[in-house]
């Protein structure tokens, strides 16, 4: 009775001891899986700050193709310049086309991307560029907020200094070349 009883007992601790070895690989490869998911998704939220860049000298349209539908653009110190500092997808073409016209080949550079949970990637970068109707130089140092949903933009707020667009021209100046309608 003793044998069959330590039969019995040691039969348990080797079932016990492979359930949690092989659990334990399991949940190892679990944790491996979603460790490769997670950094292929960075991957691709960080690709999206560089895209959007890039997507500034190509046009309006290609800027718009990273959005979604029901995207918000902000600009929170727009508003000091007399321009729009909330857009929906269809308004931020139209400013688009305006700015756009106004910064062409705007050079990008220390572009720095930090992703965060929630699909939130916060980025920091520099613009420059001469100012056609000026020949001013505008430089500018941006900090920008992006919430992504399956793969496209639907929050994007960026802060920018509103003092720096004085290259632009005066206020008046700037708010015909954001808000002119014949650009558009």
């Amino acid at each position: 009775m003793k044998t069959k009883t330590l039969n019995q007992i040691l039969t348990i601790l080797i079932a016990v001891f492979l359930t949690n070895m092989y659990s334990g690989q399991a949940e190892k490869k679990q944790t491996e899986t979603n460790s490769e998911e997670i950094t292929i998704n960075e991957k691709n939220q960080g690709k999206i700050v560089q895209d959007l860049l890039e997507a500034f000298n190509l046009g309006a349209e290609n800027v718009l193709e990273l959005f979604d539908e029901g995207a918000i653009i902000e600009y929170p110190y727009a508003y000091s310049l007399g321009t729009p500092s909330s857009l929906n997808k269809t308004q931020y073409g139209d400013y688009l086309k305006g700015a756009l016209s106004n910064m062409p080949d705007i050079a990008f550079s220390q572009v720095k991307s930090y992703i965060t949970e929630n699909h939130i990637v916060w980025a920091e970068f520099h613009g420059e560029v001469i100012i056609p109707s000026t020949k001013q130089l505008y430089k500018q140092d941006y900090v920008a907020r992006i919430i992504l949903k399956k793969g496209k933009i639907i929050h994007y707020k960026e802060y920018w200094n509103p003092m720096a667009v004085s290259a632009m021209g005066d206020h008046k100046e700037v708010n015909k070349m954001f808000n002119d309608k014949s650009k558009q």
